[in-house]
């Protein structure tokens, strides 16, 4: 579930600015933002948590969504900000979609090997326990990205890590038609152990260009 993404979110947000041209009418003020999203028994989202740190309970998720019963996973929503029943800090979801977000795997755990087919990075940037990305690939046929853990050195005098990741991608039709973007969020609460201060992120992505772009972020768990 987490390791496609479809990105569908423009259309909806288009209509939503230009269904009424009635002047009593008020658009909503809707924001386009990475958040992660919990279920209750039934699938259905129920709360969300922004990478600010702020608590939403879904008023109404338009989408209607499921994922698996009290399961949580990452998204990229259009949503609007509203007060919930008893008054606490509600979110009205208008179009959402699943962000690639598995755990990183070291190399021996992929079958066939890590694949490093080209993409590019449109964005990049640090979320709540979360290395966000916008990712833009050339469509042929079916994607297939993942996080591949090559290294992870600690230094418990210092309570500095260092982590190197691969951005892995993996095309079935390698005939190009056109573009589309993906979204991709990287967990690294895992790395939050006991005694570590700071991990700094090393990530490896592959591009069109040919070349090996390596970002660095650092990353201080709360």
């Amino acid at each position: 579930m987490n390791r496609r993404c479809y990105g569908w979110i423009l259309p909806l947000l288009l209509c939503l600015m230009s269904a009424c041209d009635d002047d009593k009418y008020h658009y909503p003020s809707v924001k386009l933002e990475f958040m992660t999203a919990f279920a209750g028994a039934d699938g259905s989202l129920r709360s969300v948590l922004t990478d600010e740190g702020e608590n939403l309970s879904v008023v109404e998720d338009r989408t209607n969504t499921r994922i698996d019963a009290n399961a949580s996973a990452r998204i990229i929503s259009n949503y609007a900000l509203e007060r919930a029943a008893d008054g606490s800090p509600g979110a009205r979801l208008y179009a959402l979609s699943q962000v690639i977000s598995g755990l990183p795997r070291t190399a021996d755990k992929f079958e066939e090997g890590v694949k490093t087919d080209p993409l590019d990075v449109l964005s990049i940037w640090m979320g709540l326990d979360y290395l966000n990305m916008t990712l833009e690939v050339k469509e042929g046929g079916k994607h297939t990205l993942d996080f591949v853990e090559d290294e992870v050195t600690a230094d418990a005098a210092t309570g500095c890590c260092d982590v190197y990741l691969t951005l892995y991608h993996e095309v079935e039709e390698k005939v190009a038609s056109y573009t589309r973007r993906v979204y991709a969020s990287l967990p690294l609460r895992q790395y939050a152990a006991e005694g570590v201060r700071n991990v700094t992120v090393h990530l490896s992505v592959h591009t069109y260009s040919e070349n090996v772009k390596t970002y660095n972020f650092d990353y201080i768990p709360e």
